[in-house]
């Protein structure tokens, strides 16, 4: 069974530590406002840090005319053209991780 903890409630210090049964398969953390996992068990990490996405890398330094869903949406949009250091104007996100992504606001 797989479990997982999330740690660190300050933003940029978020990590989520990954399960399986007693023994850990990886610690997910935050690079260059993206996605750190280790090359073993990466699949499945990815998984689970696509579906905590907006817990993992959030912040709460919204513009007053925005709403967090709205600010959410921006940052996958720009995240999908790719925006975002080493990532050359290509999608960040794999086939169907995108909707995943979006979703993941409601992941709290």
């Amino acid at each position: 069974m797989i479990t997982i903890k999330k740690l660190n409630k300050k933003y940029g210090k978020r990590k989520i530590q990954v399960f399986e049964d007693s023994k850990k398969l990886g610690e997910i953390t935050e690079c260059w406002h993206w996605i750190c996992i280790p090359k073993e068990n990466h699949e499945i990490l990815r998984k689970i840090a696509i579906e905590n996405l907006w817990w993992l890398l959030h912040t709460d330094n919204l513009d007053e005319d925005v709403t967090e869903q709205e600010a959410w949406e921006e940052k996958i949009e720009r995240w999908d053209k790719g925006h975002s250091y080493g990532a050359d104007n290509k999608s960040l996100f794999f086939p169907g991780e995108k909707e995943i992504a979006l979703n993941s606001i409601n992941n709290k």
